[in-house]
């Protein structure tokens, strides 16, 4: 936990202009709207201020999201437990990215967890808008709530049938965040039971220009183009098999499937509670193999 030295001016006040920008004395009255914009502009914001970070080869552990906010936070007398339940275990519950963000805000998680840090670990900053972002823990906290924004999206595509995550799966730990080398797809194809890693690839020039295409995955199809948000190269995903799936089986239910880090090493697991044994399950991709382990999860 420490200032990150020579911070870029240009973000601080990036930052700083939003927060002013968005201000609201009561959380319980933010405008609609507000919390779409909460998560998209955090979640663009600390890309960028992490990869300038990454450029300058400052220790990445001390940015790295936390995988559950720490005991000692949880513990405040402003921290609402319930409501951390709801948005790890029932994304599902928000319709829309807006309800998850004002009730991020709304409840009072975000702005307890910046207070509580701030006190618990003698880091005022962590507590000012204007000044936060220099501040490593700012990186932890605003980590974790993308990995809940993106633990909604996941549950909003297997509740359309789509089961298929993009992140980190099986890309090297000390890959840098953000790099293009480390973009991959999970996919599950529920007919077959199996597991396919998709790698992103680039084209060359000669055959990227209007490309776009469809791999078969066992009957399904997935698709291809050479734009992506990743880089301006032209770009495919080149796909592998990685498991034959024995624990969600054919038909999983799609309320009780997660993908996010679990263990903090930069890298999605999947998981999965079997609703007819109430048995967690924890699947992780190494040395090209998607392998299950039980695990127990609380949130008392």
């Amino acid at each position: 936990m420490s200032t990150i030295a020579n911070f870029p001016e240009d973000l601080l006040e990036e930052h700083m202009n939003w927060h002013h920008s968005h201000h609201v004395d009561d959380p319980s009255q933010l405008r609609p709207g507000y919390g779409a914009e909460f998560l998209r502009f955090h979640r663009g914001f600390i890309r960028r201020a992490l990869d300038w970070y990454g450029r300058q080869r400052y220790d990445s552990s001390l940015v790295a999201p936390w995988q559950r906010v720490p005991e000692e936070i949880r513990r405040a007398p402003c921290y609402d437990r319930s409501a951390e339940a709801r948005i790890v275990m029932q994304p599902q519950s928000f319709r829309t990215a807006d309800e998850l963000g004002l009730f991020i805000e709304g409840s009072g998680l975000h702005g307890c967890i910046h207070e509580t840090a701030a006190d618990l670990y003698g880091e005022p900053d962590i507590n000012d808008f204007d000044v936060a972002p220099r501040n490593t823990v700012f990186y932890n906290i605003h980590g974790m709530i993308d990995g809940w924004y993106r633990n909604w999206e996941s549950a909003g595509r297997v509740n359309q049938g789509m089961l298929e995550w993009g992140g980190r799966f099986a890309a090297a730990e000390s890959a840098r965040a953000g790099s293009e080398e480390t973009e991959e797809a999970l996919r599950y194809v529920p007919e077959s039971g199996r597991w396919w890693l998709g790698r992103v690839a680039a084209i060359g020039a000669a055959d990227s220009a209007g490309a776009a295409g469809e791999v078969a995955l066992d009957g399904g199809k997935t698709s291809w183009t050479t734009s992506s948000a990743i880089s301006q190269r032209a770009l495919r995903l080149n796909w592998q098999l990685v498991g034959e799936d024995g624990v969600l089986g054919k038909q999983p239910d799609a309320r009780f499937l997660r993908v996010w880090d679990t263990d903090g090493d930069g890298r999605s697991e999947v998981l999965y509670y079997s609703l007819p044994d109430g048995k967690w399950w924890e699947g992780k991709l190494s040395a090209g193999k998607l392998s299950w382990q039980q695990i127990k999860r609380s949130f008392a």
